[in-house]
């Protein structure tokens, strides 16, 4: 089997492999703007996933079941990940963006000890639906309940197109050791 490319074939594999990141890009990472703790607008693929690599979760400030634990089994796994875990961007997206301005996140932070950079999204209902039924964080349908949601996060590396799921009640070495078996 000959392995070896000519020119054209080079430059149409590049072709292909751009529109197959572009098309996962419009599919999975809607670039919608939304709002980080800091009151700043943020575009969700520009800027908060391109290149990246990226541990993603949804919560809300208001929840009183499972976003305390998962939130502080997150904070213990980056710290056990050390200098792996500087490498990769925190994301957490709200539920609830009517009930969590950028005040309120920030309160959340405060409240949970987060010392690490870690952003913080709300925004518009509408961006923030869309974001997270594209990345499965939600239902399929309109009338799905937005606060029923799953102790799980979403590891991306974007520039290589590798997804992975982690279970944010597990304890913080097995978090740990999960996020850096995806970083592999």
């Amino acid at each position: 089997m000959n392995t070896i490319q000519s020119p054209a074939e080079a430059a149409q594999a590049a072709r292909l492999t751009r529109t197959v990141r572009e098309r996962h890009q419009q599919r999975r990472l809607p670039n919608l703007p939304l709002i980080d703790q800091h009151g700043r607008t943020v575009y969700f693929y520009d800027d908060v996933m391109k290149g990246r690599q990226v541990l993603l979760g949804s919560m809300y400030t208001g929840c009183t079941n499972i976003c305390t634990p998962a939130t502080q089994n997150l904070i213990a796994a980056r710290k056990l990940l050390g200098a792996q875990g500087l490498q990769l961007q925190f994301v957490s997206m709200t539920l609830t963006p009517l009930n969590d301005p950028p005040e309120a996140l920030q309160a959340y932070i405060k409240q949970h000890g987060i010392d690490t950079p870690w952003t913080f999204l709300t925004g518009k209902v509408a961006h923030l639906e869309t974001i997270q039924r594209a990345l499965g964080f939600l239902g399929p349908r309109d009338g799905d309940d937005l606060l029923s949601h799953a102790a799980a996060a979403l590891y991306c590396d974007e520039r290589n197109l590798r997804w992975s799921h982690v279970n944010t009640l597990l304890s913080p070495q097995a978090i740990a050791r999960m996020i850096r078996f995806a970083m592999a």
